[in-house]
């Protein structure tokens, strides 16, 4: 019995150094990893999309200056107003170059353009940025041509992104008016989203 005794606790040696052998190897060998935020913050975005501001004088054109006045255009951030403008004759036009920028933080995108016909006056709307009432047509372009419509989904790059636009009214009857007419209250509204 000693000498089983003796050989039960040999084995029981070996087993625990083993054990003991196998703990200190799988020690060895683990790596612990670790994940940390030092701070999270929120910049603050700043929304800020809107005309140029300023008075801007008109480009008039027609076959003469006789019958036809351009008034000037006071521009706020958001709002663009024609003073009194009378157009006579086939031909005469007024066009304003304005231009939005996108002074803000977050890059914005014209999402709509609705048209508001002029009070007494009945218009056909070619598109959102084209209004023809009666001897009248309104139009924001592209270009200083009056040719290129405006259209959703121009994109405005944060800080820095402009768009050149042109707002027309252009006598595009074929014969002169017999009686004065006057029209007044013709807008488009320019909705723009985040992008």
């Amino acid at each position: 019995m000693k000498n089983e005794r003796k050989s039960l606790f040999v084995i029981v040696t070996i087993l625990t150094v083993a054990v003991l052998g196998l703990s200190i190897a799988y020690a060895a060998l683990s790596t612990t990893l670790t994940a940390r935020f030092a701070a999270v913050s929120t910049d603050s975005l700043k929304w800020e999309v809107g005309f140029v501001e300023g008075t801007v004088a008109p480009t008039s054109s027609g076959s003469s200056d006789v019958g036809r006045t351009c008034g000037n255009a006071s521009v706020t951030k958001s709002n663009v107003t024609v003073d009194e403008t009378t157009l006579s004759k086939p031909g005469d036009s007024c066009t304003y170059a304005l231009t939005i920028k996108n002074t803000g933080t977050i890059d914005a995108n014209l999402a709509s353009i609705n048209p508001t016909q002029p009070t007494g006056a009945t218009c056909s709307v070619a598109s959102g940025a084209q209004m023809v009432c009666g001897n009248y047509t309104y139009k924001i372009t592209t270009d200083s041509a009056r040719e290129t419509l405006l259209t959703p989904n121009k994109m405005l790059e944060k800080e820095s992104g402009t768009l050149p636009v042109y707002l027309s009214v252009s006598y595009t009857g074929s014969e002169l008016s017999s009686e004065p007419v006057s029209l007044a209250g013709a807008t488009f509204t320019l909705t723009y989203n985040q992008a």
